[in-house]
């Protein structure tokens, strides 16, 4: 089965191979037809969903925010650093490292949202076309 959504950045194509075929030939066979533009992202299992994010979405300050908060801990379980620990850091306001924080994940958030209803769109496309 394969699927073909046309998009602004070009052309996505979806390959579903069965659980016995050896997946690093199909690519090799791909890889050995030489189309310039042709390229594979991302191989993933069934059933697994990614999401990439291009890191220029956000702003630049949103991601010296984003990792500096993640190497201090502030996503850890349990919470290493504190939005507090955080604006001392970047010599700002609790409410300026908050701000640059939400927008960074409403940013992330949105581009997960948009996939999974891509891919329940995908889905829907698939079983359709599996009843006909």
């Amino acid at each position: 089965m394969v699927t073909n959504d046309a998009g602004d950045d070009g052309h996505t194509v979806v390959i579903e191979i069965d659980p016995g075929v050896d997946v690093a030939a199909v690519l090799g066979t791909i890889a050995d037809l030489g189309v310039d533009g042709v390229g594979v992202r991302d191989v993933r299992d069934e059933g697994q969903s990614t999401v990439s994010i291009d890191p220029e979405e956000l702003t630049a300050v949103q991601r010296r925010t984003l990792l500096r908060a993640v190497e201090a801990g502030y996503y850890a379980e349990p919470r290493e650093a504190t939005l507090t620990d955080l604006a001392t850091k970047f010599d700002v306001s609790k409410s300026a490292v908050s701000q640059r924080l939400h927008g960074a994940e409403a940013t992330i958030v949105r581009r997960v949202v948009e996939e999974m209803a891509r891919e329940e769109t995908l889905d829907s496309t698939i079983a359709c076309g599996r009843r006909g």
